[in-house]
């Protein structure tokens, strides 16, 4: 994967695999219930507060990496991943890469007992061994096991698309209580306006040279 995913794009490819395999009804989603899912207080760590244009312009960039696509509607412009054909992975993988993208890093325990939600019954063994085959794929890993910390019984997982948030590379026993504090969220939505600024004048940048060399 040439360009890894943002933390905001991160969180769009996990709320849309997350719909899919848990409420197939509401997928492909809207801009709307896009935003709704990427915000919603249950499965998240740490919450976000995203805005609509924030969520836009990262689904403007992922469609534009073929993560994302677009459905055109009656009604409205629906989202979908293409994890399937990106990765070729199948419903265990997804569902695994979606905890992992909503939550950060976690043992494979958990991840057994959350995936669950997602129709993927496993055994602990199971889960495991599927971690260890996606951190060993030929065309490069999808998931790597994290160094034990301090105090810790099982060393955790996390996914390869992306950077790792600073508070689940590090985080201390209290750190559960400061992770959602407003300055945080305050900050990180800060950081994600401007790489999405920054994203999107590349983006726009090869759109107009491309546009150019058709119409020359």
């Amino acid at each position: 994967m040439a360009e890894p995913l943002d933390r905001t794009e991160q969180r769009i490819v996990g709320v849309l695999i997350e719909k899919e395999l848990a409420v197939p009804e509401t997928y492909p989603m809207t801009l709307n219930s896009l935003v709704l899912g990427c915000n919603q207080k249950s499965n998240r760590d740490p919450i976000s507060d995203l805005e609509e244009f924030q969520v836009e312009g990262a689904l403007t960039s992922l469609c534009l990496k073929d993560w994302c696509g677009r459905r055109e509607g009656s009604r409205a412009i629906k989202y979908v991943h293409r994890t399937d054909e990106r990765l070729g992975v199948g419903r265990t993988e997804k569902a695994i890469l979606a905890e992992l993208l909503l939550r950060g890093p976690q043992t494979p325990t958990e991840l057994r007992t959350r995936v669950a939600r997602m129709g993927v019954h496993l055994e602990g063994a199971a889960i495991a061994d599927a971690l260890d085959a996606m951190s060993q794929r030929a065309d490069g890993g999808l998931v790597e096991l994290l160094p034990r910390r301090p105090r810790e019984r099982d060393a955790r997982w996390r996914h390869l698309l992306g950077p790792m948030l600073a508070e689940h590379e590090g985080a201390s026993d209290g750190a559960d209580e400061s992770r959602h504090a407003p300055t945080t969220r305050e900050r990180n939505a800060d950081v994600d306006v401007h790489a999405r600024l920054e994203a999107l004048e590349r983006r726009l940048d090869e759109v107009e040279r491309r546009l150019g060399e058709i119409t020359g």
